[in-house]
């Protein structure tokens, strides 16, 4: 956020005290073609709202619907799903220009012969190129990290399925030839390869399966009779769970594990129309959905100021109103209560400044020495001679 200043940053300027910078508010009717200066912005506040989800994965084995026959292994998914949780929520701010708050800083003639220096340190983006069309809107980002496993097919999980798809199969055949009044049976023996179903395939699994735990009873109880050392054991024994698991996995699936991070941008108009904004919605099984979207919960960033800034407004509009000479504007930003909150559970607040939800005022013109705070727009500092 520090890089991106979307306002007048440092303005540093000592001059007599007749010397003064006029500024006027850019808008429909402005006239501003015989005078010299420059044009800088106030800058809105974005609320970025940052989700991090964790995305499951689950792929059915291809022997599932054999668990409980040939394993007696209950509630075995059969089908593929992708489970969604919400792990994580963080807010933050942004700035960026405002177009209805562009102002143009007029160098004065008494100010140009003072003959004194002046230093203006503006954004790239507080020129006057940010006068012409809306600001553009700032697209969801998604980007997934590092995941726990990874394979580009749903094979390469299952390391033994299918070891030999094709068993050779032996057909008898059984001729009769009459020979006179004798009948003669000759058999013949005919092989072929065939391809396995599903379900022998599963057979061979299961088999695998049981004698691999024969194995590793045998191993640790010492039916071998062989004095292993205990390393050499341990590592047998390893060998042969991960073994079995890699089985086991072709019946009951496997799961994958991703995390996801989503980053939105929320523009806040004003207090009485932002106190409720939908940003996303989420779904256990469909993930993080445009808010147009059907199906899941609808998250809300609330909003609620700190204090009444009534009077404080009233004030303000009468004053920019009137016809006297106006020196830099500048925000008076407003404090708020921001707070996003899913399903009662993850919720988290802030208490951040708001630019545009506080009124704009003006300096005087004889101020010419000031410091703006790039995040809000409000007075940094000022030097009064």
């Amino acid at each position: 956020m520090k890089n991106i200043l979307f306002v007048l940053v440092t303005l540093i300027l000592i001059t007599p005290s007749f010397g003064q910078i006029n500024v006027t508010h850019v808008k429909e009717g402005a006239t501003l073609t015989d005078k010299q200066g420059l044009f800088y912005t106030l800058p809105n506040t974005l609320i970025q709202v940052k989700v991090k989800v964790l995305k499951t994965e689950y792929i059915a084995g291809p022997y599932s619907e054999y668990a409980s026959k040939y394993l007696d292994l209950a509630d075995v998914n059969t089908s593929d799903y992708n489970e969604y949780e919400i792990i994580d929520l963080k807010l933050s701010t942004e700035s960026v220009p405002d177009p209805d708050h562009v102002y143009f800083a007029e160098i004065t003639e008494k100010f140009a012969k003072a003959e004194k220096s002046v230093l203006l340190s503006l954004s790239s983006a507080g020129m006057a190129m940010d006068l012409l069309g809306n600001l553009p809107g700032k697209p969801l980002k998604d980007y997934s990290g590092v995941s726990v496993k990874s394979a580009t097919d749903k094979d390469d999980f299952f390391k033994y399925f299918a070891e030999t798809n094709l068993f050779e199969q032996f057909d008898t055949i059984i001729r009769k030839v009459v020979v006179d009044t004798i009948t003669v049976e000759k058999m013949y023996f005919d092989s072929k390869w065939v391809e396995k179903s599903d379900e022998q395939k599963a057979v061979e699994a299961a088999n695998k399966i049981s004698r691999i735990r024969e194995a590793r009873f045998n191993l640790l109880t010492g039916y071998q009779e062989i004095p292993y050392e205990a390393e050499a054991l341990a590592y047998m024994d390893t060998q042969l769970e991960k073994m079995e698991s890699e089985y086991l996995s072709l019946f009951t699936g496997v799961s994958l594990k991703k995390k996801l991070v989503y980053s939105f941008s929320v523009k806040p108009q004003t207090m009485e129309n932002s106190r409720t904004i939908p940003v996303f919605v989420f779904s256990e099984r469909s993930g993080l959905k445009d808010v147009s979207a059907a199906g899941g919960e609808v998250v809300n960033l609330k909003i609620e100021a700190i204090g009444n800034y009534g009077v404080l407004n009233s004030v303000t509009e009468s004053r920019n109103t009137s016809g006297n000479e106006k020196g830099f504007f500048y925000r008076i930003p407003v404090m708020a209560k921001v707070k996003i909150k899913i399903s009662n559970d993850l919720q988290t607040e802030s208490v951040i400044p708001i630019g545009q939800f506080g009124p704009v005022s003006y300096l005087p013109p004889n101020v010419t020495s000031v410091q703006f705070h790039p995040e809000t727009g409000g007075v940094k500092t000022i030097l009064l001679d």
